[in-house]
C-alpha cells in the first residue's frame, strides 16, 4: 500500500467505541480507495472497492440514524439529509465508473474531506448530546445489537 490518505487520529473519537470503530473501517476503505488510484488500477479494484464503500457506508449511516431517533436527537433530519447526500454522491460516483469513467481525485478529496469534515463536527454535536453517563449502560450494546 501506497501512503495514507487518512491517518486515524484521537481527534476524531466521539467517544462511542462502536461508531469510532466503524469510522476507522470507512478510512481503510477510502485508504484502500487511494491506494488503487495511485497505482491506476482501473476497473473492476475501484469498482468493487466503491461498492464496498457504498455497503458500508448505508450500514454505518443506518446503525447512526436508528440511534439518533431512538434517543430523539434534535438534530435528526439535518443530519440524515447529509447522510443521503453522501449516499446519493457515492452512488453517482459508482454507476460513472460502472460505465468506464476513471475514479477522479475529487472524489476521493470529497471523500476525504467529507468524513472528516462530517465526524468533527456533526457526529461529535450528537454523541456530545448522548454521552454514556447521560444514558448509563444502555450505549454500549446499541451499535453492537444493530450489527450483529
Amino acid at each position: 500500500m501506497t501512503s495514507k490518505l487518512l491517518a486515524w487520529d484521537n481527534a476524531y473519537s466521539i467517544g462511542m467505541i462502536e461508531i469510532d470503530e466503524q469510522h476507522k473501517v470507512l478510512f481503510e476503505i477510502i485508504n484502500h480507495l487511494w491506494d488503487e488510484v495511485v497505482c491506476r488500477d482501473k476497473g473492476s479494484k475501484v469498482l468493487s472497492t466503491l461498492e464496498e464503500l457504498e455497503r458500508y457506508t448505508v450500514t454505518h449511516f443506518t446503525a447512526e440514524e436508528s440511534f439518533m431517533r431512538t434517543h430523539n436527537y434534535s438534530g435528526f433530519d439535518a443530519h440524515k439529509k447529509q447522510h443521503d447526500g453522501f449516499i446519493s454522491r457515492l452512488r453517482q460516483e459508482r454507476e460513472a465508473v460502472e460505465a468506464g469513467a476513471t475514479l477522479s481525485l475529487d472524489m476521493i478529496n470529497f471523500l476525504k474531506d467529507w468524513l472528516i469534515n462530517h465526524i468533527l463536527v456533526q457526529d461529535k454535536t450528537y454523541a456530545a448530546e448522548f454521552k454514556p453517563k447521560k444514558l448509563g449502560d444502555s450505549l454500549g450494546g446499541f451499535f453492537s445489537r444493530l450489527f450483529r
